[in-house]
Parts: structure tokens; sequence; C-alpha cells
């Protein structure tokens, strides 16, 4: 079961919440009322939680450091590291096998010497082997954009940012805390240059709130969110999060395409990285 607020010992800072708490229904309610879940992708402009995965898909139980060894781990995988345990920007990737990576974060995390974490692998690239063990994605249209595997022990967190895809992030092992504020909270949270490499990110970190460098953050509201294996959070596009690791965890990203040129701030924010990408296929095209 997920709940709108963390355990006791995640929260050391104080935020300024929603009153409300996301909508929550039963991945079974979902299915037996005929609603599309693919309908999240077009319609819902707010987070959605979805509960009680395992009671429709309960193989899904399987997800485990020990079910990735032996399904994947002779696989070569992109490590990414961060020497304060928050993975804001991604530079360097490490190289090794997945039990190599496994093996490292869960034989005395405590005493490792760096901070490490397998995020954001695209499943159909590096572990093609493992995507009919998802079964959810059948429940969703096909316009999917790509699915992702997260993979990394306690105490790691990205940087607060959004992302420009609708997000059915399935938790699978672990626990995970989410803080997420609405769109309409770009103008305070301080993004970065829209010409930088890194748009979507702000240096702004609601864990740890420096109000005297970014006094408008205070006007800005959180949702407050952990949860469980057994549970998906659907995540609207440019909505801003920051997600934070209790303990060993598994998740997977299904992103849903979305009208990248809808009206919102985060939109207007990533057209210079749009354009460079689309001057880069140009030129690409036009090379012999």
């Amino acid at each position: 079961m997920s709940t709108n607020t963390p355990p006791p010992e995640g929260r050391t800072t104080p935020l300024n919440l929603y009153p409300n708490k996301i909508p929550q229904q039963s991945l079974k309610e979902f299915i037996e009322s005929g609603t599309s879940l693919g309908s999240l992708c077009s319609q819902s402009k707010t987070p959605v939680l979805i509960t009680g995965v395992y009671e429709v898909f309960p193989e899904l139980v399987k997800w485990t450091p020990e079910f990735l060894d032996q399904k994947v781990g002779d696989k070569a995988v992109q490590v990414i590291s961060s020497e304060t345990g928050v993975f804001q920007e991604h530079h360097h990737p490490l190289n090794m096998t997945l039990r190599e990576y496994s093996h490292e974060i869960n034989v005395n995390p405590s005493t490792a010497k760096r901070h490490l974490y397998m995020g954001a692998l695209n499943i159909d690239h590096f572990f093609p082997e493992i995507k009919a063990d998802l079964q959810f994605d059948e429940l969703l249209p096909q316009e999917i954009n790509h699915l992702e595997l997260w993979y990394g022990p306690g105490g790691n967190t990205t940087g607060l940012h959004y992302d420009a895809f609708s997000n059915f992030f399935i938790q699978l092992y672990g626990q995970k805390r989410w803080l997420l504020s609405e769109p309409n909270s770009f103008l305070n949270l301080y993004p970065r240059s829209a010409l930088s490499n890194y748009p979507k990110n702000t240096d702004f970190n609601p864990l740890k709130p420096d109000f005297e460098k970014y006094p408008k953050a205070k006007k800005v509201q959180f949702y407050d969110l952990t949860i469980q294996p057994d549970s998906i959070l659907f995540v609207p596009p440019y909505w801003w999060h920051q997600v934070s690791s209790y303990n060993m965890s598994i998740s997977v990203s299904i992103w849903c395409k979305t009208n990248l040129l809808k009206a919102e701030w985060g939109a207007l924010q990533l057209l210079p990285t749009h354009i460079k990408h689309l001057m880069r296929q140009i030129v690409s095209s036009k090379r012999p």
C-alpha cells in the first residue's frame, strides 16, 4: 500500500504541502470501470496513484535484485556515479555488468566509497529479455515511447526536474519518496537556462531548501508521497519531481507520448532543445 506521507524518519524538512492528497484508485477498479489507462496520458492533468497492482499481475512480485541477476546479470550496463548521492547530471557513465553493479551496491553498501545508480536504462536496448515479464504495459495503448529500468541502493536522490512525457512509474521493490509540484510552479523554481545542457533541472533542493538564494521557492507547494511495491504513480508531463530511495529499489518507467507543444512553461523552456535536435537531424540527413 502507498501513502501520501513518508515514514517519519524520511521527513527531515518541513514542506509547504498541498491541502489535498493525490487521487488514488486500485488497478482492478480501473479495469472493471472500463476506463482506459491510456486516457490518463491525454486527459489527466494531475498525478494519480494506482494501487493493488499485484492483485492483477501477481507475477510482478518476482522483481527482486536476485531476479535481475538471474535474468540479465551478464548484460553490460551503464552506471552513473555521484559524490553526494544526488544525481542531478549524468556524466561519464561507468561500464560494468549488472551482476558486478548489483554486487557492489548490495554487499556492504554502507562502506561503499562511491554512490552509484543504474537509472533510466532503456529496456528495449539493454534488457529486451525482461520486457515480457513486465506485463502492465499490456494495458496501455501502442503510443508508448519507451520503457526504462531504475535499480539502486537507498540514499540515492534525483535532483528536482520535470519530464516532457507522461510517466507510469511502477514501484516493484523497495520504497521511494516522491516530492511533486505542478507545472505552474515553473517561475518560482528557478529552472536552469533554456540554452543549458539540463534545461529541465533546477538547483533548488526541497529537501535542503535555501530560501535566501531562492526566495520565490517559498511559494511552491508539494505533494509528499511514499510509494511501496505494488503501486504505480502516474505523473503527467511537466510536473516537477524529486525522487529519493529509502532502501534498495527497483522501478520501471513507462513513458507515453504526449503533445510536446502544449501550452506549458516547461514546453516553452524546451524549444531550444527541440530546435537543436531538429538541426542535428537535418545535418545528419545531408551527410553522404
